[in-house]
């Protein structure tokens, strides 16, 4: 009996997953080129889905130099979005969002699939957080005969964004995902680079959504580093400020305090007075 259940739930989980490349009824797309910022709406019209982000393309199979191509504005209406939003009643949430588009006749398709799933944070402490478990690029040339995509997809050991359940991923700097051919023999591996300012909530968008961000590592490090070598500097100033007060105050107290200084300074003085006189 646990086993036929067990069966039920991953058939009806697959067929959810396979189905996604159709438009799902329940999630509807927005895309606001204003902001930046696309993703899926449930059906009481609420964001459940949410992404911001530019990405860039490295395509080492080009023997030119040229071999970066900025994919297109998934923010704009011309991008086909399509997907579906975690389920509040999941055992596993999950979240699915893919985006079509043309360019240089050749149709492409990135899909992003995201999980919930425990991470081991420390040893010994586990956390359950939201991943982005899957990336996908596809590309199909039009004038092909075959019409068959060339894809890239990234492997399940390498996790670049990650956050607490209910916290969304911001970073401000780049972030590199590398992502492979089957056969890895003819085509090298193509490196997709998030742009910032990226922002993303793929599930657990209800009460207090977006108010609540969780930062990127490389982003941490890097402003924990500004911030120290901030302080560097005003306290570089405030020292190299206090030693030139004490200097001058030491002058001060040596010409009131050894008379024979005071005297040679003050006929130094007069001197440069009869000097000038003359």
């Amino acid at each position: 009996m646990f086993l036929r259940i067990f069966c039920l739930i991953f058939t009806a989980s697959l067929s959810k997953f396979l189905s996604v490349g159709a438009e799902n009824p329940e999630y509807r797309p927005f895309q606001d080129p204003v902001y930046g910022d696309f993703g899926l709406l449930d059906s009481e019209g609420h964001p459940c889905l949410y992404l911001k982000l530019r990405a860039r393309i490295y395509n080492f199979n080009l023997n030119s130099s040229d071999i970066a191509l900025e994919l297109a504005d998934l923010s704009n209406n011309t991008v086909a979005i399509a997907g579906f939003c975690a389920l509040h009643n999941e055992v596993t949430k999950h979240s699915f969002i893919e985006a079509r588009w043309n360019q240089n006749y050749r149709l492409k398709t990135l899909k992003l699939s995201f999980v919930e799933r425990y991470e081991e944070m420390q040893p010994s402490i586990l956390e359950l957080r939201w991943q982005l478990a899957k990336v996908v690029y596809e590309e199909v040339y039009e004038k092909s005969r075959s019409k068959r995509p060339i894809v890239f997809e990234t492997r399940n050991t390498s996790i670049v964004v990650s956050a607490p359940l209910h916290q969304k991923f911001v970073c401000k700097d780049s972030l590199n995902i590398t992502l492979h051919h089957a056969n890895e023999k003819i085509y090298k591996p193509f490196v997709l680079e998030l742009l910032p300012e990226i922002d993303i909530q793929p599930m657990n968008t209800g009460s207090g959504f977006g108010s609540n961000a969780y930062l990127c590592e490389r982003t941490r490090r890097r402003t924990l580093s500004e911030s120290f070598q901030s302080k560097m500097t005003i306290f570089s100033g405030v020292v190299l400020g206090i030693s030139s007060v004490l200097t001058l105050i030491g002058h001060s107290l040596r010409r009131f305090f050894l008379p024979e200084r005071r005297q040679m300074y003050n006929s130094l003085g007069a001197t440069t007075q009869i000097a000038s006189d003359q």
